[in-house]
C-alpha cells in the first residue's frame, strides 16, 4: 500500500499552502521527512525574519502565509503545539508523535543561538 510505504519511510506530503511555504525556504520536491519539513519551516522563519530579534523564541507571523496556516498572529517556539496542530492538518502519511518534539527542539535550538 503506497501510504504505508511512505509512513514506514517517514516521508510526508505537505498540502499546497504548506508546500508553498517550504518551497519559499528552498525545499524541492513534494515529499519530505519530518526533519526536512521542520528545517524548511525554520529557514522560512529566519529568511522572512518573522522572529523577534530580542526575544528570538517569539515568531510574529500575522499577515504572512504561515500565520494564515496557523490561524495566529504570533507564537513561541517554546510551545510548539500550534505548529504541531497545523502540521497534523497539512501533512499526509505523517507519524506525528514524540519525533515531532525532538525535531522541533533540534531545529529551533539552532535558530535561537
Amino acid at each position: 500500500m503506497p501510504g504505508q510505504r511512505a509512513f514506514s519511510q517517514g516521508t510526508v506530503r505537505p498540502k499546497l499552502p504548506l508546500l508553498k511555504i517550504l518551497q519559499a525556504a528552498g525545499a524541492q520536491g513534494e515529499t519530505f521527512t519530518l526533519k526536512e519539513v521542520m528545517h524548511h519551516l525554520g529557514q522560512y522563519i529566519m529568511v522572512k525574519q518573522l522572529y523577534d530579534k530580542r526575544q528570538q523564541h517569539m515568531v510574529y507571523c500575522g499577515g504572512d502565509q504561515l500565520g494564515e496556516l496557523l490561524g495566529l498572529e504570533s507564537f513561541s517556539v517554546k510551545d510548539p503545539s500550534p505548529v504541531y496542530e497545523m502540521l497534523k492538518r497539512n501533512l499526509t502519511s505523517a507519524a506525528m508523535t514524540g519525533r515531532f518534539v525532538t525535531v522541533w527542539t533540534a531545529i529551533f535550538n539552532i535558530v535561537l543561538m
